[in-house]
């Protein structure tokens, strides 16, 4: 028995996932499938912004919208291919595939003065500029042993203290 999750008007999405659309008049209407191409998306995400088409399985007749959904439910519904719609539902998502897509009422809709809205599938904006590499961990680094590092030479004033010792007793210029 399988179950449906969610439902909007003739659209329904089963508890795998899958969805659904019932097409055709209220007394003679059959099941479509329906293959979405973004997976991330909330099933009235998918709804809103047209993220599925026709797979091209079809379901037998049914006599009324409820019909259909019981012989959904209870297995009993008879699934063939038709050609035409799985071509269809192939150009749907070639067109609606796009990044940019947005569907045509919601494009009217911001023409006229709506809000826009940002397709859910797209990540923001980086707020500044970015860098590709990884964060450097704050762990320290074990330096190499025959290297030296300038934080790890001795101060100005160190220097100073050492200079005749390195220069020797004799030595002209630790005399200045």
């Amino acid at each position: 028995m399988t179950r449906i999750s969610k439902r909007r008007d003739r659209h329904f999405m089963d508890e795998s996932g899958r969805l659904f659309w019932i097409n055709g008049p209220e007394h003679h209407c059959y099941l479509s499938e329906q293959r979405q191409w973004r997976s991330g998306l909330s099933f009235e995400d998918v709804l809103d912004w047209k993220q599925c088409a026709p797979s091209g399985l079809v379901s037998q007749r049914f006599p009324s919208l409820r019909a259909a959904c019981e012989a959904f439910e209870h297995n009993q519904v008879a699934w063939s291919r038709d050609l035409y719609l799985l071509r269809m539902g192939e150009r749907m998502e070639a067109r609606r595939s796009d990044p940019d897509y947005k569907p045509t009422a919601m494009a009217v809709a911001e023409s006229q003065g709506a809000r826009p809205r940002v397709q859910p599938w797209r990540l923001p904006d980086p707020l500044g500029p970015c860098c590709g590499l990884p964060p450097r961990s704050q762990v320290l680094e074990m330096p190499h042993p025959h290297r030296r590092r300038r934080s790890a030479a001795a101060s100005p004033r160190q220097l100073a203290e050492l200079q005749p010792a390195l220069l020797g007793v004799g030595d002209p210029l630790a005399q200045l």
